[in-house]
C-alpha cells in the first residue's frame, strides 16, 4: 500500500517558519493509541514529524495498533519503513483503551512524553502550548475550549470529573485530554487500573505524589475516524467501577 505525503492541514508553512526547538523539550515520546484509524493515522504521523523535527528533534514515536480491523496496522507499517523513529506495538486482538494507553505510558523511553490519539481528533501543534506548561509543571493536561464531540461524550465526561472532584478532591476539569508529562514521575507511581479510568488515575497520583500539575487549554477537532469504543455501556460501567474502587489503594 502506498502512502502520499499528506501537507500539514492544519499548520500552515508559516506557522512552521515560526517554529523552534522548545527548552522544555530536551527529549519526547510520542504515543499514539490506533483502532480502525485509516483515514487519518497516516496523516498525524506525517504531522507530528513534521513539528517533532522543529520543535524537539530527539524524538521516537510508538504506536500501538490496538487490533484494528480495517487498514490502520498496514499504513503503520509502511511508515515505519521509512523512519526509524517510529516503533509499532501490534495487538491482534483488541484490549481497549485503559490497556493500550497504559503500555504506552510505560514502554515510552525519552524525558518527557505527550499522548496523541490516531484519530487525529488533536492536531500535533498542540505540543508547542502544551511544552510552555513544562517551564513550572510536571504533568500537562490539555483543556479541550470547544469539545468537538457528540453531547453525549460532553454529559459522560461532566458527570465524570465531578465525581473525581467530589470523590478525590480532584479539581482539574479534563482528565481524559492528551498529556504530556515528564517521564520520571511513573518511576515513583504504579498505575493499576486497566480501563479508561487510567487517565484520571495518573492525574490523581502524580498530584497526590506531590507532582505540580496544570491544564492549559488547547483545541479539539471533530473525529473523522471509527476510533475506539469510549462511548459503549461496558466501557462506561468499566471506567466507572475503577474510579470508586481506586480509594482504597490511595
Amino acid at each position: 500500500m502506498s502512502i502520499s505525503s499528506p501537507t500539514l492541514v492544519n499548520l500552515d508553512s508559516q506557522q512552521l517558519n515560526i517554529l523552534k526547538p522548545h527548552p522544555a523539550l530536551t527529549s519526547l515520546s510520542l504515543i499514539i493509541p490506533a483502532y480502525n484509524d485509516e483515514s487519518t493515522i497516516g496523516r498525524l504521523i506525517a504531522d507530528s514529524i513534521e513539528v517533532l523535527n522543529i520543535v524537539c528533534p530527539d524524538y521516537e514515536i510508538i504506536v500501538t495498533n490496538d487490533g484494528s480491523k480495517d487498514s490502520t496496522l498496514t499504513i503503520l507499517q509502511d511508515w515505519a519503513r521509512k523512519n526509524d523513529r517510529i516503533r509499532i506495538i501490534n495487538h491482534e486482538v483488541n484490549q481497549g483503551f485503559g490497556l493500550t494507553i497504559k503500555e504506552l505510558y510505560y514502554v515510552a523511553q525519552k524525558n518527557a512524553v505527550i499522548s496523541l490519539p490516531g484519530d487525529y481528533q488533536y492536531s500535533p501543534k498542540e505540543l508547542v502550548k502544551m511544552a510552555n506548561g513544562l517551564n513550572n509543571h510536571d504533568f500537562v493536561i490539555g483543556l479541550r475550549v470547544k469539545r468537538n464531540d457528540p453531547w453525549r461524550r460532553k454529559l459522560q465526561s461532566a458527570v465524570y470529573n465531578l465525581m473525581l472532584r467530589i470523590i478525590y478532591g480532584h479539581k482539574h476539569k479534563d482528565v481524559n485530554s492528551i498529556k504530556l508529562y515528564k517521564r520520571d514521575i511513573l518511576n515513583h507511581i504504579e498505575l493499576r487500573s486497566g480501563t479508561a479510568f487510567v487517565d484520571a488515575e495518573f492525574c490523581i497520583r502524580t498530584e497526590k505524589a506531590g507532582y505540580r500539575v496544570i491544564e492549559i487549554p488547547i483545541d479539539h477537532l471533530p473525529r473523522l475516524s471509527q476510533g475506539a469504543s469510549g462511548g459503549k455501556i461496558s466501557v462506561i460501567t468499566q471506567t466507572f467501577a475503577d474510579l470508586l474502587n481506586m480509594r482504597s489503594s490511595l
